[in-house]
């Protein structure tokens, strides 16, 4: 915050500090080549050994650098936001009380206080005398506005007016300074702002909330015209009168035509009325509800039968069925396979026989090897490993269909660590399946039609018992 400069003449210069505490007085901001008049104190500064001008005051020198501080400051404030039309407070229409603030024996005092007396007594005024220009008086006034607003509220003061007569630029000047404008900007009352005459135009001016030409002019916009008001009111008067009178000729005719209406006459006319609707109305929404429910019937039959026929009993049966169909083929391509194996085997093994005899000698421990693999994976003892089980009757024969057994009759059950004996109480057959051998293997017995023509024995099933199997 403090100020380093030179200031010279035609013929000699002199280095210049103004600390922070008098710099933030300016009424302007310092730029080089302005033209100052400065007064302080010429000192010794010991550090580097020189004199230097240590400056208290300095004001620009001329109406010129009046203009000039002027605007200089008019673009600081607006670069900051003082002048903006949205920080700008509304003027109360009916205001309780003024607060003044001005010189208290001026001609500007006496045209405010005449127009507010004029135009609206109602108001109360509270004047609060400051000096309105030479040194001193743009601190004075600042003041002024921030103990009036503080007091606002005590005493109901709703507008404030900050104002003057005409004069020189220089003796304008104290609503120029910076500090007058930032006390307008933080006021939280509305203020009006009338100084000079129509023509001047000062910084407290764009940062006030209203503009007026005059001390008189911003008196008259502080206040309405009670002749005005009266006017108006009287009009609002005789409006609101000519609507009641309306409002009352408007329920009149409306009760003498609710009087001579059948209600009055025949109470029980509407009410006869309203039962046979309701009767009507109940017929007609049984029916609807009756055709819309045999609707809904008739849209969820479809999808019902679709359900039914996607019950889990019914896709467990066909799953069922499907994995039977699918044994069966298996164990017929399992068996061709194996047929086929062994005949090519049985070839190469002539073939080899006539060749090399230890040669054929491995050849046929590599079949035989392959053949007990052969058997071992298609055994009837790896599917009961798997966690199936194999019924028998007492004799042995393998039980394939559950209309083969009989009440009272025993059965061998063959797990996979062992057997174990039981007796039939009740047999629950399903009429819908057959013997697992008709139904899976129905209309294809091609396979086993050429195995017989090509002399080979009959492909056993995986359940056939084997041979070393007891």
């Amino acid at each position: 915050g403090h100020l380093y400069f030179r200031l010279k003449d035609a013929d000699a210069a002199i280095d210049a500090v103004m600390f922070r505490g008098a710099a933030s007085g300016l009424a302007f901001s310092p730029a080089d080549g302005l033209e100052v008049v400065a007064a302080g104190r010429v000192d010794l500064y010991e550090v580097q050994g020189r004199l230097q001008l240590y400056v208290e005051r300095m004001s620009p020198k001329g109406e010129g650098a009046l203009e000039l501080a002027f605007r200089r400051l008019k673009e600081k404030l607006q670069a900051e936001g003082l002048f903006d039309p949205a920080a700008k407070k509304p003027i109360p229409r009916l205001p309780r009380a003024i607060g003044v603030v001005t010189s208290a024996t001026g001609a500007a005092v006496r045209d405010i206080r005449r127009t507010l007396a004029r135009r609206w007594p109602a108001a109360r005024v509270y004047l609060l005398p400051t000096a309105v220009q030479g040194e001193g008086a743009a601190a004075e006034i600042a003041r002024a506005i921030g103990l009036l607003d503080a007091q606002a509220p005590r005493f109901g003061i709703d507008t404030l007016i900050v104002g003057r007569g005409g004069g020189s630029l220089e003796d304008l000047w104290a609503f120029n300074a910076e500090v007058v404008a930032r006390a307008i900007f933080a006021c939280r009352t509305p203020v009006i702002v009338g100084v000079g005459h129509e023509v001047d135009f000062t910084i407290a001016d764009f940062v006030a909330d209203a503009r007026a030409a005059t001390p008189t002019a911003a008196a008259e916009m502080a206040v309405p015209d009670r002749r005005a008001v009266a006017r108006q009111v009287g009009g609002y008067l005789e409006r609101l009168g000519g609507s009641v009178r309306q409002f009352v000729a408007s329920r009149r005719a409306l009760l003498e035509a609710v009087v001579r209406s059948v209600v009055f006459r025949d109470p029980a006319a509407r009410l006869r009325t309203h039962l046979q609707r309701l009767d009507e109305y109940s017929h007609r929404l049984r029916a609807s509800a009756a055709g819309r429910l045999a609707a809904c019937h008739r849209r969820l039959a479809g999808p019902a039968a679709q359900l039914a026929g996607l019950h889990p009993l019914r896709l467990i049966e066909r799953a069922r069925l499907r994995l039977q169909r699918g044994g069966h083929r298996l164990a017929w391509a399992l068996g061709g396979r194996s047929k086929r194996s062994q005949d090519r085997l049985a070839g190469l093994a002539g073939r080899l026989l006539g060749a090399q005899p230890g040669h054929r000698v491995r050849l046929a421990r590599q079949r035989l090897e392959a053949a007990s693999r052969e058997m071992e994976a298609l055994s009837y003892t790896n599917v009961l490993a798997r966690g199936f089980t194999i019924t028998r009757t007492a004799d042995g024969a393998i039980l394939r269909s559950v209309r083969a057994v009989h009440p009272g009759e025993q059965i061998i059950t063959e797990f996979t660590d062992g057997r174990a004996a039981s007796r039939v109480d009740e047999s629950v057959g399903d009429a819908a399946s057959g013997p697992p051998a008709q139904r899976g293997r129905k209309g294809r017995p091609g396979r086993k039609g050429r195995n017989r023509r090509r002399g080979g024995p009959a492909q056993p099933t995986l359940f056939d018992e084997g041979p070393g199997t007891g």
